[in-house]
């Protein structure tokens, strides 16, 4: 069975400093047929605005949009006026969305290494953030980081199918036991994916292929819980080849991604 009709997508911020529109232009110039917008201020501005309406108007699908993560710790405060003003902000990116005729939310439960534990002032946060996501037809996708206990916290006491999975294959392979534990747990609630490696040790964003990620194994998994979205990467450009111009790393990671698609399809 062939899968030729799944996207190859990438994050508008790839590392290099330029107009939204253009790198949007430089994105699909290189072949890739879906992105994923960051959430803030660059988009609205006053110009801002134009620029979205403008990637809006061009031939790429944007498949989610990334929530800001500073102030996401709010969630789960005691205080009652810093949890509203976090969940007003989640709210704004759901009204968002519906105005956009965008499908999914990726946020973050924790930033940094939060030190609390999770309590029900969090999940009560997220609990009124998806009655109104449930409302304008959004879903929203948390991403395992750091603090995986709020993720398994969540998920384990949410159960809605407005709720998902944003897989990163970076911070699985940090601050996982094993790459596969998300996959493993959540594998059915899975929604989109965060493609990226690293050496072990940070997280580097490198393209695949060029730290220690076994991607045939990943491949074989996201083949076993029969993921059929798409394959997206959050990556960043090696800094350290001063030479490396923008299209030239958007060329190296479709090829990348057209490997890692041809893989599963020969996989499935």
């Amino acid at each position: 069975m062939k899968n030729s009709n799944i996207k190859l997508g990438i994050f508008n911020w790839f590392g290099y400093i330029m107009p939204p529109v253009e790198r949007v232009k430089k994105i699909i110039e290189a072949g890739f047929n879906s992105i994923m917008l960051w959430w803030d201020e660059e988009l609205f501005s006053e110009e801002g605005k134009k620029d979205l309406l403008k990637i809006l108007e061009m031939d790429i699908s944007i498949e989610n949009i990334h929530a800001p993560y500073y102030e996401c710790n709010k969630l789960w405060s005691s205080n009652e006026t810093e949890r509203n003003y976090i969940i007003n902000e989640f709210i704004k990116c759901i009204h968002d969305c519906h105005t956009y005729n965008i499908p999914v939310i990726v946020m973050h439960l924790t930033q940094g290494d939060y030190p609390n534990k999770p309590n029900i002032y969090g999940l009560d946060s997220m609990k009124t953030i998806l009655e109104e996501a449930k409302k304008c037809g959004i879903r929203i996708a948390i991403e395992n980081t750091r603090q995986e206990e709020f993720f398994d916290y969540v998920l384990n006491n949410i159960q809605t199918d407005w709720l998902g999975v944003c897989y990163d294959s970076s911070h699985a392979n940090l601050y996982s036991a094993s790459i596969f534990d998300v996959l493993n747990k959540y594998g059915d609630r899975l929604i989109s994916l965060h493609l990226s490696d690293n050496d072990g040790c940070t997280d580097r964003h490198w393209l695949p292929y060029e730290g220690v990620i076994n991607w045939i194994k990943l491949l074989y998994k996201l083949k076993e819980i029969n993921y059929m979205g798409n394959l997206s990467f959050e990556v960043f450009y090696d800094k350290t080849k001063d030479d490396y111009d923008s299209a030239e790393f958007l060329r190296e990671a479709h090829d990348k991604a057209v490997i890692l698609r041809t893989e599963l399809e020969y996989i499935l």
